[in-house]
C-alpha cells in the first residue's frame, strides 16, 4: 500500500498543475497510474485524483450480464417484499376494525356459506328436473340406434341440449363447492390472524 501511495505521489508531481491522475487495475489485477484511462480498462472502475493527491472521483467497475440480472432480480425481490409486506399491513388493519371477536367471523363465515348453499341447492334442484328428460332422450336414441334407425333431426336436437345444459350445471356446481371450501379456509386463516394480532397487542402492553 506504501509503494503504490508513493507511486500516486511520484505521478502526481510529474503532471502539469492543472492535471488529473487515474489510477485503474487490469485484467491481471495490477495497479496503474496516469493522466489517461486507456480505452480497455474504461469499463472496469477507476478513480480519479487532484493534484494534492485526494480523490474527487470514483468509478464503480461496469457490471457483467450476470452481475446485472442478480442485482436485478435481488431489486425485485425487495420490491415485492415490501409489497407484500404492505398488503398484509392493510389486510390486517381491514381485519381489526371489521370484527372485535372470533365469533363475529363464525358468524359471516355462516352467513356466506348459507348464502352458497342456497344457490348449491337451486342447482341440483336443476339437475333432478333435467336429468330424467335427458335419460328419456338417451333411451329413445339407444333404442333406434339398436335397431340402426337414424335419429330424427329434433330428438338430436333434443339430446344435444339437455347434455350440455345438464353438463354445464355440473361444472357449476363443482365451482361452488371448490368456492365454499374456500371461503371455509379463508375464515380460518382471518381467525388464525385475527388471534395472532390480539397476542401481539396483548404482548406489546404488557
Amino acid at each position: 500500500m506504501r509503494y503504490i501511495f508513493s507511486l500516486l505521489l511520484l505521478a502526481l508531481v510529474s503532471l502539469p498543475a492543472a492535471a488529473k491522475m487515474y489510477k485503474w487495475v487490469d485484467e491481471r489485477g495490477e495497479t496503474h497510474f496516469g493522466d489517461t484511462i486507456p480505452a480497455q480498462y474504461a469499463g472496469q472502475g477507476s478513480t480519479e485524483f487532484n493534484k494534492k493527491g485526494l480523490v474527487i472521483k470514483k468509478t464503480d467497475p461496469a457490471l457483467t450480464p450476470e452481475q446485472r440480472k442478480a442485482r436485478d432480480d435481488e431489486l425485485a425481490q425487495k420490491k415485492e417484499e415490501e409489497r407484500a409486506a404492505m398488503e398484509q399491513k392493510r389486510r390486517d388493519t381491514a381485519l381489526l376494525n371489521t370484527y372485535t371477536t372470533e365469533k363475529e367471523i363464525d358468524l359471516v363465515r355462516d352467513r356466506n356459506l348459507q348464502q352458497a348453499e342456497l344457490q348449491l341447492q337451486g342447482m341440483d334442484l336443476r339437475i333432478k328436473q333435467i336429468q330424467p328428460r335427458y335419460n328419456q332422450f338417451r333411451s329413445q336414441a339407444d333404442a333406434l340406434a339398436a335397431r340402426k334407425k337414424p335419429l330424427p333431426p329434433n330428438l338430436e336436437q333434443d339430446l344435444l341440449e339437455t347434455q350440455k345444459e345438464l353438463k354445464r350445471l355440473q361444472e357449476m356446481v363443482q365451482q361452488k363447492r371448490q368456492e365454499m371450501d374456500g371461503l371455509r379456509a379463508k375464515f380460518e386463516d382471518d381467525k388464525k390472524r385475527f388471534r395472532e394480532l390480539h397476542r401481539i397487542e396483548d404482548s406489546a402492553k404488557n
